[in-house]
């Protein structure tokens, strides 16, 4: 499992994005290779100017830090994006 950036999209004076949950597996049988992949949100991150929102997809306020727990650098990388 590996919590990521997902692209910003930039709508009017806002840029959205997701920090995504993705997860890959593999396996064999006989001659046969077997992967499977699934990728879900686990938080939305919404910049107005200068200012960040963060919220799981159920609306529950994220905080920097709980942000930056799951995604190393996601936090600083929105407030920097044009």
């Amino acid at each position: 499992m590996t919590v990521v950036l997902d692209k910003v999209v930039q709508i009017g004076a806002c840029q959205i994005t997701a920090l995504s949950e993705r997860t890959v597996t593999a396996t064999h049988c006989r001659a046969t290779v077997l992967a499977a992949g699934q990728k879900k949100p686990v938080a939305i991150l919404i910049r107005q100017g200068m200012e960040l929102t963060a919220f799981k997809p159920d609306g529950t306020p994220l905080t920097q830090e709980q942000i930056e727990a799951l995604c190393p650098g996601a936090w600083h990388t929105m407030l920097q994006s044009a």
